[in-house]
């Protein structure tokens, strides 16, 4: 344990003996135990404070810590982590701000490669979305591109020109689809680029809402799009790519952000009142097989003491994973039942947006 962990524990510890009754033993953020059966979230942290990171839980023993990639790597994580995925025995990390794919071995926490994404010029790239197949991981980048990493060199093989500013991406049908919304753009954007796996190439755009963001697929090759609209007179919408034909169908539910596991989408959505404060909060469940809407607040027994940042459903448990954050000061980790019944909560960092699940079997 480092010096800076001990006086750590040496806080909390006193906290806990004068205030046990509002201090939560299973929580101790301070220490990192041995990865084993549990999750990762990554805490996007706030832009330009280069203090984005990862909180390890542990299922066993219901330990939560958020400085495991600190303890593991004598260094910080870096500066807005935007997206993170599990692909074999790695995690892989967009560093927004930072302009960098970190690297990490999923059973140890350790760094394996930090590679800086730079374009032809030398600037930031500034990646944004991960997804993987056949041993490749497919980053989409907010100046304009897509590149292909190669798994096993950690070498970024070809980048390709999309549409400005591309944010979410998703595999479905043996292609790649990537939501271009142009939001820093005068006039945003409102494709998705289609991209052909074996050439690498653009095939072509579909026609969506304007400022598309995140993407997911169904197991049937559909692609689902959130965009966030013009924040004016065009309202976001939640939308479906049809595998085959790509005809583009508006769905009548709010979503600020989704998961799909199985047949389900788990959908989290807020509004704002009069006086802008965060209302309505609610997880729902759309049924992508039957194209209906199961439940319209799966959660209702449940108030989030803030507001929700990201969502992910364990695919083994089916347990629904709902971050939540006031955009400053450490966030929290919701864990509900498929039945929406709260099981437990743990202390997360600044803006909890993703989730990956891991085992040391």
């Amino acid at each position: 344990m480092k010096t800076k962990n001990l006086f750590r524990v040496a806080f909390v510890a006193a906290v806990c003996v004068s205030f046990f009754s509002s201090c939560d033993p299973t929580d101790d953020n301070n220490t990192t135990p041995e990865i084993s059966t549990g999750l990762f979230t990554l805490n996007q942290g706030e832009f330009g404070k280069n203090n984005a990171s990862l909180t390890y839980y542990d299922f066993a023993n219901g330990f939560a810590s958020n400085y495991v990639f600190e303890d593991k790597n004598n260094r910080g994580l870096g500066d807005t982590g935007q997206d993170m995925i599990k692909y074999g025995s790695k995690i892989y990390i967009a560093m927004y701000k930072s302009s960098l794919i970190e690297v990490v071995n999923a059973k140890t926490g350790v760094s394996i490669k930090s590679i800086p994404m730079k374009n032809a010029q030398d600037a930031s790239s500034s990646p944004r979305s991960l997804v993987a197949l056949n041993g490749k991981v497919y980053i989409s980048l907010y100046d304009g591109h897509v590149a292909k990493l190669d798994t096993v060199t950690l070498m970024v093989e070809k980048t390709i020109t999309v549409g400005p500013n591309p944010e979410g991406i998703t595999i479905a049908n043996n292609k790649l689809y990537v939501a271009n919304s142009g939001g820093m753009q005068m006039v945003m954007d409102s494709t998705v680029s289609v991209i052909d796996l074996v050439t690498f190439s653009e095939t072509k755009k579909i026609k969506v809402n304007v400022n598309p963001g995140t993407l997911k697929a169904d197991s049937y090759g559909d692609v689902y799009v959130v965009s966030s609209g013009d924040y004016g007179a065009k309202p976001g919408k939640f939308q479906r790519i049809e595998a085959g034909t790509d005809k583009v169908s508006d769905i009548a539910v709010a979503v600020k952000g989704f998961d799909i596991v199985g047949d389900k989408a788990y959908i989290y959505n807020f509004e704002y009142d009069a006086n802008w404060a965060v209302a309505n909060k609610t997880v729902k469940i759309y049924d992508v097989k039957t194209e209906k809407l199961l439940t319209d607040n799966v959660i209702a027994a449940t108030t989030l003491d803030k507001t929700p940042y990201g969502i992910n459903v364990d695919p083994v448990s089916k347990n629904i994973f709902v971050g939540v954050t006031d955009y400053e000061n450490n966030g929290k980790m919701y864990c509900f039942g498929e039945d929406g019944v709260l099981k437990y909560t743990f202390t997360t960092g600044v803006n909890p947006t993703k989730i990956v699940f891991t085992t040391n079997k």
